[in-house]
């Protein structure tokens, strides 16, 4: 064998060992940012929920109109209805 053909095997090996090393990092760093958004999908369903749930119950307490005043309360109330619309629009899209 000539000094040629031994140096071009040992570079293919090289090449070989780093594309296997840097395919193992992709697919190790693929895997990671999954789980970061698969966690980050969870919390969005639970947010979701909770929002749903807020939606309902101040729907269910403007039915019977307890907060529709002028004092605080009501402005209160105002201000979060107002607030729920923005979550609920979110929460739409």
């Amino acid at each position: 064998m000539s000094i040629i053909t031994i140096i071009l095997w040992v570079l293919g090996i090289h090449v070989v060992e780093l594309l296997v090393f840097f395919g193992y990092r992709l697919i190790k760093k693929n895997n990671q940012l999954y789980n970061i958004v698969f966690k980050q999908q969870q919390y969005i369903d639970a947010i979701s929920i909770i929002i749903t749930n807020s939606s309902e119950k101040l729907n269910e307490l403007d039915i019977n109109g307890a907060f529709k005043s002028d004092d605080e309360v009501g402005q209160f109330f105002t201000n979060l209805t107002e607030i729920q619309k923005i979550l609920d629009n979110f929460n739409n899209k």
